[in-house]
């Protein structure tokens, strides 16, 4: 299947995992949303409006297998707040005005751009730990975002993220899993 702009995928009780040409792996587990649409700061950084971008909701696993070199991208929005590209990560919607980023493996940073289109960072979190970030619609950008917290990756959490986002047995097809193991 390929995406246009303007698709917008609902999981509602099932896990989807969705693949680009550039590496780019976006799994989303149960309730959650991906859309590509065009965003007036979102795509490639030195030339937004000439390429969409990805708004992601809900429980999401994002990582690459490769980065092109010498390419800055965007690759998308958590519909409150915005990361940098090469970075992995967990994300998930906690409730109506706080999400929580986990950093699994490097660190994260989140950003978002401001009225004037210039981008500010809202917190970078170390590898390992995880943010809770509160948001404000109604307030002006640079005062939208609130840190709460920055605390380790709980075990209990790491076993959780590990076994339904990072094991790749968990994301093989049905008739590929099965190829699988008549094959070994």
């Amino acid at each position: 299947m390929t995406l246009i702009v303007g698709d917008r995928l609902e999981t509602l009780d099932g896990w989807l995992e969705v693949r680009d040409r550039d590496g780019l792996v976006v799994r989303l587990g149960p309730s959650s949303e991906f859309s590509y649409e065009f965003d007036p700061f979102g795509g490639v950084i030195s030339h937004p409006a000439k390429r969409p971008s990805i708004v992601l909701y809900g429980e999401v696993f994002k990582f690459r297998h490769y980065v092109r070199p010498l390419e800055v991208m965007a690759c998308g929005k958590y519909r409150t707040s915005c990361w940098y590209c090469p970075s992995s990560f967990y994300v998930r919607n906690l409730d109506a005005s706080r999400d929580a980023y986990y950093a699994l493996a490097g660190e994260v940073p989140v950003w978002e751009w401001d009225e004037e289109g210039r981008p500010f960072d809202i917190v970078t979190i170390p590898e390992g730990l995880k943010a809770i970030i509160h948001h404000d619609p109604l307030q002006p950008m640079h005062k939208r975002y609130t840190v709460e917290e920055v605390s380790p990756v709980a075990a209990d959490e790491w076993d959780y993220i590990s076994s339904n986002f990072m094991n790749p047995k968990r994301w093989l097809a049905p008739k590929a899993r099965q190829e699988v193991v008549a094959a070994g």
